[in-house]
């Protein structure tokens, strides 16, 4: 098995950059330096498991996701991406998300009717400017 260190560090640094936080604030909150830290995101050094977890703490992801390219593919490969892309949002769009599972949950579980798109915008009273 094969680390993609290249790519592991591109997720830190995506997931850093999407929610505004520098790399130099990265660092000091990870107890690295910042030189250290420019080195892990351009795929240059290998990080402890110790640094993995937190860096992953830090930006609020799991290790999982920032390890996910380098991860062999199972079975629950839709689940892994579901989570990933929840790791991308904010805490109202995860509120929004959760509602909307929730619905398709009690659907497919025979506990309730699934609702119309009309109706889920209601229930959510969606702000469109969050889904752009």
């Amino acid at each position: 098995m094969k680390i993609l260190y290249a790519r592991f560090g591109k997720r830190i640094r995506d997931k850093r950059n999407s929610i505004g936080m520098s790399q130099e604030t990265l660092a000091e909150k990870c107890e690295v330096s910042s030189s250290y830290m420019g080195l892990v995101e351009r795929g240059e050094r290998k990080p402890s498991l110790e640094i993995v977890v937190r860096i992953a703490n830090t930006l609020d992801v799991t290790p999982g996701y920032l390890l996910f390219d380098s991860i062999e593919q199972r079975r629950s490969d839709d689940k892994d991406m579901i989570v990933g892309m929840l790791n991308d949002f904010d805490n109202e769009q995860i509120k929004m998300a959760y509602q909307i599972v929730n619905q398709i949950h009690s659907y497919i579980n025979g506990k309730g009717e699934l609702a119309s798109l009309d109706e889920i915008d209601k229930m959510l009273d969606i702000d469109k400017d969050l889904l752009n």
